[in-house]
């Protein structure tokens, strides 16, 4: 979490101060070793640090955030060891410079030895770098055993955080409530291997963060975190908090990676996508929620969205900071939108008796929404978190915190029906989520980072957590199930870790989780040689939910393919130019134009493709053609002249079957097509755009409203015969008359078969034939002829009827 919100009590929400690099790396801790006193050791050459041993004192050592520091005889090695006591917060703890000693990229050592006396029987210490103002730390942590001289090792590679650190210092976990005395020996932090060259000034548009193929991040072009689903006609919506926002507002380096953690504090927006297979999502944009312009301009802040469909109404529940949560409604999953209460639903419309007792406790945040409705048509919230409330002589937590809450709604949905009921997730932090399967429910959640993992009572850290419930406000701690999910950073590297945040949900048949990590920053931070330089903007991801016989969950495995296509892609409608399956170097942008095949979503939703430069491209998976397409064409507006768009099916560089010239006035939308040809069966679709010979490589060609494939009429198989039947007397009886007429363009053969006999004739293209038949009576009721044909490789079979006839 950015510290200093958490000092400040506030922007808690989404963030941990534990990074990615500090899960995956506690994991990975050496052992801790029991030491007996020593000679003291040399000095650390290359040391960053002052002097670790403490020979004689414990100069640039400083006590920054409290405590007192002192030698001790009690030593790992040699005379003295540096002891920290009196501390007044977690973080009092011995404290040394490092402006400026860190490189990006290079590679680092750090080492030491550390003991305690009191406290837990295992503790966890944090051995950490942070700026001046303390936003945007680094966290290793090691766990030591009581009375024991541990020693750790760590070593990284240093990231921007590293780089922009002001202190190192040795600290317990933020939220442990942990302020035993403890001392340092041997402590250093070297240097062992360079940063390695770096590439040339790259374009973030340019790097593949999406690969071709995987179907994880959702979309490549944006940010989006704490995802949530709604499903709305048959179609399934994700919201998401915007990170792209903060992103925007943050500093960045000159290629535009970012150097300032993510922090929250800017985003005012949810972003809204949609799949009806998926795997090719359409980008809705965003919506705006709070500050001037929004649905809610009198919050601050919109994080973390919660949304449901309820009699054709979209209730999109947010938190505002981690202060509160609000409800906004919609016509659609677009909107427009309408602020029902001009007020919090939480802690606003509970009892002021219920507040004044103490039903929320100091330092529960108010927010992470989640909705529920039963198969009664009973509505439920879910809110809260953090992993340590109350006040003293009351604290509770990291193990029990006890710092979420579920309530019912009234009908309306904007009204509690009650006062809140207390959840018990053990090892609590936030995210709350609710599902229900064969009647059971599910309740899950994220576990913190300070909590002491025990196999089926406590999570580990950092994780889901889910609790199983036959009552979806019965959750006590007895209802606690398991870990759903490890944190991101254990399946997708540096950089991935942090706060973790999630919904379960059935879509046609199958049940899928949504998460967030951090996979489009990691990827830019490779392509710049920087890894794990995320800085906690996060993606949405997507992958299958399994269960077990006896319905506990399987362990979800996060993955870079995500799932399955589950129908086959229509491409003979229109449909919106910013529906992805991947992409390179294309962003999209609001137009007031109405979408054509969301009609539903007008005044608002609809987005074009822009920011498309030559060699960009928009793919989409799994396009059935069928037996062909004809024509495709483009609502375009044209930015420089000269632009085409290539149409290639299966990869960027597959076959050419449409090139597409850009033609129009500049600035103005216009639709150009055509023709397609070789565009058969099933095939990824590649639209692939490209400038004119010559032109600047990095201008923008064009903005794109939608696509339209027409399918190829289909060619007859039938020969073209008109055939009559008419019936005369010839000496008193009757005779029926069959004439045929070839209309077509080839010769044909033609057999007529009656009930009075069968004739073949020989019709030339163009020509017209008859064949008489001699009934032998002098009247005949009415029947059918039959009339096959060929010629070529076309056919001809149809039944033909003739009237009753009499002769005198």
């Amino acid at each position: 979490m950015s510290r200093l919100a958490a000092m400040l009590g506030v922007a808690a929400v989404l963030a941990t101060s534990v990074s990615a690099a500090g899960i995956a790396d506690a994991a990975q801790a050496a052992p801790i070793a029991v030491k007996a006193a020593a000679a003291e050791g040399p000095t650390v050459p290359g040391n960053l640090l002052p002097d670790g041993r403490f020979v004689s004192d414990f100069t640039g050592w400083s006590n920054t955030r409290g405590g007192t520091l002192a030698l001790s005889d009690d030593a790992a090695s040699g005379a003295h060891a540096l002891r920290v006591t009196a501390r007044q917060n977690t973080q009092s703890g011995p404290f040394a410079s490092v402006t400026g000693a860190l490189q990006v990229g290079a590679t680092y050592r750090m080492t030491g030895s550390l003991k305690y006396d009191t406290g837990n029987p295992t503790q966890q210490f944090n051995f950490t770098f942070c700026p001046t103002n303390f936003n945007g730390c680094a966290d290793y942590g090691h766990t030591f055993t009581r009375g024991e001289w541990g020693t750790f090792s760590q070593q990284f590679t240093a990231e921007a955080k590293h780089a922009a650190a002001g202190w190192f210092f040795v600290e317990t976990p933020w939220g442990s409530n942990a302020l035993q005395d403890f001392s340092i020996d041997d402590v250093s932090l070297v240097k062992i291997a360079d940063a390695p060259a770096q590439p040339a000034f790259t374009s973030l548009e340019k790097v593949q963060t999406k690969p071709v193929g995987d179907h994880n991040p959702l979309v490549g072009h944006k940010f989006g975190a704490d995802p949530h689903h709604l499903i709305y006609n048959g179609r399934l919506y994700i919201y998401s908090t915007d990170d792209t926002q903060q992103y925007e507002l943050n500093s960045k380096d000159a290629n535009g990676l970012p150097t300032q953690s993510n922090g929250y504090g800017g985003i005012t927006r949810l972003n809204v996508m949609s799949t009806s297979d998926m795997v090719n999502w359409v980008d809705h944009g965003t919506v705006p929620i709070s500050r001037a312009g929004g649905a809610a301009p009198w919050t601050a802040n919109s994080w973390a969205p919660a949304a449901i469909e309820k009699d054709g109404k979209v209730y999109l529940y947010f938190c505002d900071n981690g202060t509160g949560t609000a409800v906004v409604v919609g016509g659609s999953p677009l909107g427009p939108w309408t602020d029902p209460l001009g007020k919090k639903i939480i802690p606003d419309t509970v009892s002021r008796d219920y507040i004044a007792s103490g039903g929320f406790p100091a330092g529960m945040w108010l927010f992470d929404p989640e909705v529920f409705i039963d198969d009664d048509g009973q509505g439920y919230l879910y809110f809260g978190g953090n992993s340590q409330i109350g006040t003293a002589p009351n604290v509770q937590g990291p193990q029990n915190p006890k710092s979420t809450r579920v309530v019912k709604l009234k009908d309306d949905m904007v009204t509690l029906d009650g006062d809140p009921v207390v959840i018990d997730g053990p090892g609590m932090f936030e995210a709350s989520s609710m599902f229900k399967r064969d009647g059971k429910y599910y309740y899950s959640y994220s576990s913190n980072f300070q909590v002491n993992e025990v196999p089926g009572q406590y999570p580990s850290r950092g994780a889901i957590a889910y609790m199983m419930t036959d009552d979806p406000m019965d959750l006590s701690a007895a209802r606690y199930a398991g870990v759903a999910f490890q944190n991101q950073g254990s399946f997708f590297g540096a950089g991935n870790g942090g706060n973790n945040h999630s919904d379960m949900f059935t879509y046609k048949g199958g049940t899928y989780f949504t998460y967030h990590a951090q996979t489009r920053g990691a990827a830019w931070a490779a392509a710049l040689g920087t890894p794990g330089s995320t800085q906690g903007y996060r993606s949405v991801h997507i992958d299958k939910l399994e269960f077990n016989a006896d319905g506990t969950i399987k362990p979800i495995v996060g993955t870079r393919a995500g799932v399955s296509q589950v129908e086959n892609f229509n491409p003979y409608r229109t449909f919106e130019a910013e529906t992805l399956a991947w992409q390179l170097g294309l962003s999209t942008a609001k137009t007031d134009a109405a979408s054509v095949e969301f009609p539903e979503h007008n005044g608002s939703g609809n987005m074009v493709l822009s920011g498309v430069d030559d060699g960009d491209f928009a793919a989409i998976a799994g396009v059935d053609f069928g037996a062909g397409a004809s024509t495709v064409s483009v609502r375009v507006k044209p930015l420089t002249a000269g632009g085409s768009v290539q149409v290639r099916l299966d990869n960027v560089d597959g076959p050419v079957v449409a090139q597409i010239p850009v033609d129009g006035t500049a600035g103005q939308w216009t639709t150009v097509q055509a023709n397609v040809s070789g565009a058969t069966g099933k095939h990824d679709v590649f639209f692939v755009f490209a400038g004119p010979a010559g032109g600047d490589k990095n201008a923008d060609l064009f903005e794109i409203d939608n696509w339209t494939f027409a399918a190829a009429p289909v060619a007859s198989t039938d020969l073209d015969l008109t055939v009559s039947a008419t019936s005369r007397c010839v000496a008193g009886k009757s005779q029926l008359v069959v004439s045929v007429h070839n209309a077509d363009a080839v010769a044909a053969q033609v057999t007529i078969t009656t009930p009075f006999g069968e004739k073949k004739i020989s019709l030339a293209a163009g020509a017209t034939s008859s064949a008489s038949f001699a009934t032998r009576a002098a009247s005949i009721a009415a029947g059918e002829i039959q009339v096959t044909g060929s010629g070529g490789d076309l056919t001809y079979a149809e039944s033909t009827a003739y009237l009753a006839h009499t002769c005198g």
